[in-house]
């Protein structure tokens, strides 16, 4: 990965270009980089089940920021975001409920 120096373009960039190309901040210092290629990683089971697992909570989390009422209650009960906060108590009931099963 190659750091960018004294660019006034590219100082402080982050994020990619295309699929070709990505910026990240480390430590101040901006790098550019190729864009990862993860076509060759093999996921275990649990790993999926994991993506699975997080793909619902987010589909949750979705929807009650959707919800006025939801929403509403959400932002009297936590600090964080709303959807934060649903996202939080989705994983947190799964696991309770991954506890309750062994």
């Amino acid at each position: 990965m190659a750091r960018v120096t004294k660019n006034i373009i590219t100082e402080s960039l982050s994020g990619s270009i295309g699929k070709k190309l990505v910026f990240k901040v480390i430590n101040g210092q901006t790098f550019a980089g190729k864009y990862p290629d993860r076509t060759k990683v093999k996921y275990t089971k649990e790993q999926l089940q994991y993506r699975e697992i997080f793909a619902k909570a987010s589909k949750y989390a979705s929807e009650i920021v959707k919800d006025p009422a939801k929403k509403k209650a959400y932002k009297k009960k936590r600090k964080l975001s709303v959807y934060h906060a649903a996202l939080k108590d989705y994983m947190a009931d799964h696991k309770k409920q991954q506890s309750k099963e062994k």
